[in-house]
């Protein structure tokens, strides 16, 4: 069995001794202060924090800006666990200046990359890329092999799920030889879960390739013994954790059922894990995972039993997950209307419209937030520009008030001397007042283009708030309708009707699946009016689109950003990126052809 609280204890042990060293540097100090920081946060998040405020306490006065450049990049980290982008961004910006005031490379590629990442994890993934390989030029030549491997895991990523292959083996491939540099355990773990992923990604894409999933899961494997065996060592368990489930849901989806013991056991190493880590997602869905096999079963009431005690255990959680816990009480909503108890059916239903709400409303907080810290950078940098242009000009303008001031001196005594003289600093003085106005031209010029830009950006935040509003109307509409539901439910249900209460509350349920049907439609209303569109769509794809894959097609013309149709159609934002892949494949584009454009050009 893993013992993560006695494993995490050697390492902060060890790092809380250095601390008690009175001879140790104050970078030092704080640089372990981080590095604790980074250990507490799966298991006790508050005290991660406290640790930044202690070394930001620390950095007062430290002229270089290293250290608070490095504490304001952790708390990007421990900001977005916390589900805060508001505050995440802002520690961006801060981690920003102060890599301007410092030339510490490591120091620069880390705020690179937590700055690449935050992109990545918002969806931004061409900014993501960007900013992740600019991480990479600055560790380059600096022995940060542990950093560099976590860019190597994170470009992985960004490459799998079938949108590119050779690119997501040849990152898998550098982060494991980066993480065998570095020496760390937690590094190299994460290096084999980043391989296995890579192996079972290519299996998704072609099924009769078996030896891509003996690889994949012989790769988890490797993970799972290394954690084991150097649990002493280990930092991070989310990613044991995470190789745990999908070692499980692996024997679940690609095995037959006499591997069922295999599967159960790695859900129960992967329950561990993270109920002592406070991995609540990976606890949510090994729960999940249990519930699935007593489906298979037939035991509904046990199915119903555990994902009542996985949705227990997450109740007191620090971070709040309303779009996971809703998918829950959607499966617990399908689970009672199989057993044939359709008042829990209903009451499940409400539970899941309510967390919908709150994943709805979240996600438009937090796009209101990324919009306006994207619209406040990018204000932020033209500031910068200006200003480094206008200290440019002051400069070169104060150089030629001294030349000027000693030409005049000059002059003035040869006045004594000569008429000429005399004309000649005229000339020269004209000079000077011909070159102010046009330094004072440049100005006026300078500042029209900042006015221009600025209405430019109030213009595109318009459209944006503008998207969200309807996005928000389509969501309270749905909200409304469940309402009604529930009102029409206590007014319709009569105890001297002819019909028994089971079979009243049967004909308003399927009242209620005919409003979602509607609405559903409501949400294609770009289907029903776009014929032609879909019809020349089809014909593209010789007949093979299916209606949710020419509904992906409608959201995507009508610019919904990946995440947008994630939560419309309350599926993973990688879920939505397979589509496009799938899609792609159907209508017989090349890797490299943009789907968007091409809708664009057939709509």
């Amino acid at each position: 069995m893993l013992r993560v609280a006695e494993a995490q204890k050697i390492y902060l042990d060890s790092l809380g001794s250095l601390l008690h060293h009175k001879s140790l540097a104050k970078e030092e100090r704080i640089k372990i202060l981080c590095k604790m920081a980074r250990a507490n946060f799966e298991k006790n998040l508050p005290l991660s924090f406290r640790q930044t405020d202690e070394a930001l306490k620390l950095s007062t006065g430290l002229k270089d800006g290293k250290s608070k450049a490095v504490i304001f990049a952790t708390l990007i980290h421990l900001y977005v666990w916390k589900k805060d982008l508001k505050h995440a961004y802002q520690s961006r910006d801060s981690a920003l200046y102060y890599s301007s005031k410092t030339k510490d490379r490591v120091a620069l590629g880390f705020v690179w990359f937590r700055n690449g990442w935050l992109d990545l994890i918002n969806d931004e993934n061409d900014k993501a890329t960007t900013k992740l390989l600019k991480a990479i030029d600055y560790f380059k030549g600096q022995d940060a092999y542990e950093y560099e491997s976590m860019v190597y895991h994170y470009l992985a990523s960004f490459y799998g799920y079938g949108n590119n292959p050779a690119k997501q083996e040849k990152y898998a491939a550098l982060c494991y030889q980066t993480a065998i540099k570095s020496k760390q355990v937690d590094v190299l773990n994460n290096a084999y879960f980043t391989i296995g992923q890579t192996y079972f990604d290519r299996f998704k894409l072609d099924t009769t390739k078996r030896n891509l999933l003996d690889s994949a899961l012989l790769t988890y494997k490797k993970a799972l013994i290394l954690s084991k065996k150097q649990e002493g060592r280990l930092l991070i368990y989310s990613n044991t954790a995470a190789v745990a489930l999908n070692t499980a849901n692996t024997y679940f989806q690609y095995f037959p059922a006499s591997y069922r013991d295999s599967a159960e056991k790695y859900v129960d190493i992967a329950i561990e894990i993270a109920t002592k880590t406070n991995l609540q997602e990976v606890l949510l869905n090994s729960y999940g995972l249990k519930s699935e096999y007593a489906l298979r079963d037939g035991n509904y009431d046990q199915a119903e039993k555990i994902l009542l005690a996985g949705l227990g255990k997450i109740a007191d959680g620090v971070v709040k997950m309303p779009l996971t816990q809703a998918r829950i009480y959607q499966g617990l909503s399908n689970i009672a209307e199989k057993k044939g108890d359709n008042r829990a059916a209903l009451n499940y239903l409400k539970q899941y419209v309510a967390f919908y709400k709150k994943a709805f409303d979240e996600e438009k907080i937090n796009n209101t937030i990324s919009i306006e810290a994207e619209y406040q950078s990018e204000k932020k940098e033209q500031e910068i520009a200006y200003l480094h242009q206008q200290t440019a000009y002051t400069k070169k303008l104060n150089i030629f008030y001294i030349i000027s001031g000693l030409t005049g001196i000059a002059a003035l005594l040869f006045l004594l001397i000569s008429y000429n003289y005399k004309l000649k600093a005229s000339v020269r003085k004209q000079e000077l007042i011909d070159q102010q106005k046009d330094a004072a031209e440049l100005k006026a010029q300078l500042k029209e283009a900042e006015a221009l830009q600025l209405q430019a950006e109030q213009a595109l935040l318009k459209e944006r708030q503008d998207r969200l509003e309807r996005e928000v109307l389509a969501g309270n509409l749905q909200i409304e309708e469940k309402n009604e539901l529930l009102e029409l439910l206590s007014g319709k249900v009569n105890n001297e009707s002819d019909l028994s209460l089971d079979d009243q509350i049967k004909k308003v349920i399927n009242q209620q699946k005919k409003m979602d049907k509607d609405f559903e439609e409501y949400k294609a209303d770009f289907f029903d009016t776009n014929p032609a569109f879909f019809e020349r769509l089809q014909q593209k794809a010789n007949y093979t689109l299916t209606r949710l894959d020419l509904k992906y097609c409608s959201y995507m013309l009508m610019g919904l950003s990946n995440k947008e149709v994630s939560i419309r159609l309350g599926i993973e934002p990688k879920s939505v990126r397979m589509s496009r892949y799938r899609l792609k494949q159907k209508l017989g584009l090349g890797k490299d052809e943009d789907l968007n454009l091409f809708l664009q050009n057939i709509g």
